[in-house]
């Protein structure tokens, strides 16, 4: 409780600040209305995806055994994937509808932002994800599902002008204290912070760009530079020693590590915050060892195990990077919309109008 009340103490403290900026450019929707058989198939298609009303009580998917945690249990597999399927759907649904806003119709993109509303409200209403009784697996699928949520709101925001309503606010706040509850005592375990941490850092910080909540930011940059600080030189590259530890998994890890930690460098430098300065730097070298590992050309780090590739969807934060940096790690020809994550909303390609 007192940890809360911290937390919602400085909340209100930091909302007396300026207006955030948004990760992603406006782009401004004409008035019109809605495409009449795209929202009707849409808002058809958005009653089957209910409100998760389960537990947030998943088990890992990995072999507990293995310390490296890199073999996949088929039997507990299956039972995560039964638990967090309709969780997951839900999120992929959203992204389909926030990928619909980026059509040239504007009929069609009013379509996109009516029936969004729709699925957002409904998730809203039941207070989805965040009842306090949650295993470890279940902190994971919350702040996956927090950082996918804001993610897809803030696509709606920049491509359709969508607004958020109080009860959403409301919704959102919750999930993003109950991250910053779960996540703020493993920054005193250094021997444990990971990936699972990046990633709480990103979720909370997206909520605040949502909410307009400064403090949210300032809550996860703290992350951040934890996370910054474990970037370790090795063999010609670098490497994140946590996700190095990840077996056959470990490239693969990189990648998923590195997203939150380029979205909140991005979301950060628009907002004054100087994320790619100084430590900061390091992280040109983490993301060049990862194109690397994606590219599997054998440059930088090497583990002694055979890796397992890494899917392009790893690659969510690729076309972020680009945009600001582009003479450093340009995407590679083809359709950037590939790198493109349920965790991230889908692709994040083309929602700037104009270079850093």
């Amino acid at each position: 409780m007192r940890l809360l009340k911290g937390i919602l103490l400085v909340l209100v403290t930091g909302c007396s600040q300026a207006s955030l900026v948004p990760l992603f450019d406006s782009q401004p929707l004409d008035q019109v209305k809605p495409d009449v058989r795209a929202l009707n198939r849409c808002q058809a298609e958005s009653q089957g995806y209910p409100p998760y009303p389960g537990q947030l009580k998943m088990g890992s998917k990995y072999d507990q055994g293995q310390a490296s945690k890199d073999v996949l249990d088929e039997k507990a597999a299956r039972r995560y994937q039964s638990q967090v399927s309709a969780i997951y759907s839900y999120l992929a649904f959203l992204g389909q509808v926030t990928e619909y806003m980026r059509k040239p119709d504007p009929a069609i993109r009013a379509a996109a932002k009516e029936c969004f509303s729709m699925a957002v409200a409904s998730w809203a209403q039941a207070g989805a994800l965040t009842q306090k009784d949650a295993s470890k697996q279940g902190e994971a699928v919350r702040k996956w599902f927090l950082s996918a949520l804001a993610m897809n709101m803030m696509k709606a925001q920049a491509l359709t002008a969508w607004q958020v309503s109080e009860e959403q606010r409301d919704w959102l706040r919750l999930l993003a204290d109950r991250v910053q509850i779960y996540a703020t005592p493993r920054r005193q375990r250094m021997d444990l912070y990971n990936n699972h941490d990046y990633w709480s850092s990103w979720a909370v910080m997206a909520a605040g760009l949502v909410l307009d909540e400064p403090a949210r930011l300032s809550w996860a940059e703290q992350g951040y530079w934890l996370a910054i600080g474990q970037i370790t030189p090795r063999n010609g590259g670098v490497v994140l020693p946590r996700e190095a530890a990840r077996g056959k998994r470990a490239e693969e890890y990189h990648a998923f590590a590195i997203t939150p930690l380029i979205l909140m460098a991005e979301a950060g430098t628009r907002n004054g915050l100087p994320l790619y300065e100084g430590d900061g730097q390091q992280l040109h070298a983490l993301a060049a060892q990862v194109v690397h590992f994606w590219a599997q050309d054998g440059k930088g780090v090497s583990f002694a195990q055979r890796q397992v590739a890494i899917d392009d969807h790893k690659m969510a934060w690729w076309p972020v990077y680009a945009h600001r940096f582009p003479e450093r790690l340009p995407l590679p020809a083809g359709d950037a919309d590939r790198f493109g994550s349920r965790f991230t909303g889908g692709s994040l390609a083309g929602l700037w109008q104009a270079t850093p």
